[in-house]
């Protein structure tokens, strides 16, 4: 029973997206079995993305178990700021894929399940090109392999550009936070206004006979 709700907990953690849904038959002798299958890609948008390959009678089970599988595979990717600390080219079977940082307010630019990756890992700005096979599972798997295969602390040792990004992301967090807690503030207070409204709106019986 602790282990679900860890689970549960984990799960809540992060986001989660799933590629596009596959059927795969099984030849048997009493027939073709029919399951479906998904990858599931998990981050929780700040340096930690999972992907998971998940197979089941239905496509809930595929997704969950697909979920499960990324949950556990979830890496801590060494970012710098809001970008990658250098350019990458990364070869996965078929697939290989480029990734370079970008400038502030870029944005992504890539396409496929590598945009996904991306964004589920917390990766603001960045190019990325696919440059081997355009099979969307493969590129995602060669896109997490990428993000892994990033080392940060050689490049920052060399580069004050990118640790001037470090604190540019610092600094846009707190900002963030700070206008999260203001609205979640305001937010409290009309829920009050509004509470005392509903209590003066209504009547009160006197039982008095």
């Amino acid at each position: 029973m602790v282990d679900l709700r860890r689970n549960n907990k984990e799960r809540k953690e992060f986001d989660k997206k799933s590629l596009a849904i596959r059927r795969v038959a099984k030849v048997t002798k009493g027939g073709k079995r029919l399951r479906f299958s998904t990858i599931v890609i998990v981050g929780d948008h700040n340096g930690r993305v999972g992907i998971g390959l998940g197979r089941g009678a239905d496509v809930k089970s595929a997704v969950e178990k697909g979920e499960r599988l990324a949950t556990k595979s979830v890496t801590t990717i060494q970012l710098i700021g809001d970008t990658i600390p250098h350019e990458v080219v990364y070869k996965f079977g078929a697939a290989e894929v480029m990734l370079r940082p970008a400038r502030p307010g870029t944005g992504v630019i890539a396409g496929s399940s590598v945009r996904t990756v991306l964004e589920l890992a917390g990766v603001l700005n960045v190019y990325g090109k696919i440059l081997g096979t355009q099979e969307v599972n493969a590129n995602a798997y060669c896109t997490f392999e990428a993000l892994k295969s990033l080392r940060s602390a050689r490049v920052l040792k060399k580069m004050s550009k990118m640790r001037d990004r470090i604190e540019l992301k610092n600094e846009m967090d707190k900002e963030k936070k700070a206008k999260d807690d203001i609205k979640r503030q305001k937010k409290h207070e009309a829920k009050k206004e509004a509470f005392k409204k509903d209590n003066k709106r209504t009547p009160k019986v006197n039982n008095k006979k």
